[in-house]
């Protein structure tokens, strides 16, 4: 059996922090240290994020934090549809407009973009949050069946999408996951969390 494991590089390329004992630990480490919501490892990934900003874009280092949780938490949600994806794998490199691809509940070819949000209360929108290359990238290079409504999902710490870029842009062919989902989700899920932290040990020691 396939070891499960996160392959998203922000695992070996996010900051090694002091602790409070003074000795280094993995920025990875210190975002999970005693975590039970949301909340706390996106506050713990914005204060990293301005430690070494020519080092590493803020902007950037709060995206690809987030886009690990989300590999994470899509890993170890096989058989829950409100995520519905299986054999989830990030994409890195060739931005056009996918951040991960996997098997949708149908069994067909399924994308998932990743938006990183300071603002909880805002909306994305296909202009100003470049959404627009999800749908085009995801049915031309994925394979992405152009009349499904569960193989196309964003998720994102924002509330969620604007109404016309839903029903008008996407034609509600495109699911969201926003930022109260994902704390019903994992919020004081102590086994999300749990596992979480497992899996990024796991994945050390396998990329070692």
């Amino acid at each position: 059996m396939e070891t499960l494991t996160l392959t998203h590089p922000f695992l070996f390329r996010c900051h090694r922090i002091k602790s409070v004992d003074s000795n280094p630990i993995d920025g990875i480490d210190e975002l999970l240290l005693n975590t039970k919501k949301l909340s706390t490892y996106c506050n713990r990934l914005v204060t990293q994020s301005f430690l070494y900003p020519n080092r590493y874009d803020p902007e950037k280092y709060m995206g690809d934090g987030f886009e690990l949780f989300v590999e994470a938490l899509i890993k170890l949600s096989p058989i829950d549809n409100r995520i519905g994806i299986s054999k989830y794998e990030p994409i890195t490199s060739d931005d056009t407009g996918v951040d991960g691809i996997g098997i949708g509940i149908d069994l067909k070819p399924a994308t998932v973009q990743i938006k990183y949000r300071s603002d909880n209360s805002g909306l994305l929108g296909s202009n100003q949050d470049h959404l627009g290359n999800f749908v085009t990238s995801s049915v031309l290079r994925y394979k992405v069946d152009p009349e499904t409504t569960t193989n196309m999902l964003i998720v994102t710490t924002a509330k969620g999408l604007y109404p016309f870029t839903s029903e008008e842009m996407f034609q509600n062919k495109v699911r969201c996951i926003g930022y109260k989902e994902l704390r019903e989700l994992v919020d004081n899920n102590l086994l999300f969390w749990e596992s979480f932290r497992n899996l990024v040990q796991t994945s050390k020691k396998h990329n070692t």
